[in-house]
């Protein structure tokens, strides 16, 4: 009698586990749950922001569609006759653009840099005000952006000299070619700062300047934010 229960036990535990097996959901630890529970997830949009944490941090850039506006200050170098001419200027620029593409934007800048003369005799400046369009290719969409850009249009040059009695200067608009690179580093809600750095060829003439162009290095520090 004792082994013919055995037996049945045996036999009523091996028909019952792989049917509970085949229904019991398990957990990532390997043990069931219950069949009511269900599984919430969150869904993704395709529209170019990344839903983040519950903080509701958006770190891509816009698709496109979209006006913004860049602000930034120069640290300019000059270089070839007019280093030995001028010191280290300073400036700033200001822009307003498009977002063509998610990795594309056009932009029309415009900004103010000066230098000073070596020679205090003179008490005199270097200025160079430019009016660019400008167009911005975007590698990548993640905290750090690389982007590259190049630009066209005119340069407004002026140069003042101021000794004793007289002050004297000499103004002339020049074509203005730029070409530059930079980082990105996005702050959420369309917005980010940027570190970027371009060589500017302004094609100053003989009488006016000693370097035929005059090529310039700025290096750019400033602020991004979207406009809508």
């Amino acid at each position: 009698m004792k082994t013919i229960l055995t037996g049945l036990i045996w036999f009523t535990l091996g028909s019952a586990l792989p049917v509970w097996a085949q229904t019991a959901p398990v957990t990532n630890e390997g043990s069931p749950v219950n069949s009511n529970s269900s599984v919430t997830t969150t869904p993704v949009p395709n529209d170019g922001s990344r839903m983040g944490s519950s903080a509701g941090v958006t770190t891509d850039p816009p698709e496109s569609g979209h006006w913004f506006m860049q602000l930034n200050g120069d640290l300019n170098s000059p270089t070839g006759n007019l280093a030995n001419e001028v010191n280290q200027g300073w400036g700033g620029e200001i822009s307003v653009g498009y977002h063509l593409t998610r990795s594309t934007e056009i932009a029309i800048e415009t900004g103010f840099d000066t230098y000073s003369e070596k020679d205090t005799a003179f008490n005199g400046s270097w200025n160079m005000t430019p009016l660019v369009f400008k167009g911005i290719y975007i590698i990548g969409h993640e905290f750090v952006r690389p982007y590259v850009f190049l630009a066209a249009g005119m340069a407004f040059n002026s140069r003042i000299a101021d000794f004793g009695a007289y002050t004297g200067s000499n103004n002339e608009a020049d074509f203005l070619g730029e070409a530059g690179f930079g980082l990105s580093f996005s702050m959420g809600e369309g917005s980010s700062v940027f570190l970027q750095t371009k060589m500017e060829v302004d094609t100053t003439s003989a009488g006016y300047a000693s370097d035929q162009p005059t090529i310039l290095i700025p290096l750019n520090a400033g602020i991004k934010f979207a406009l809508n």
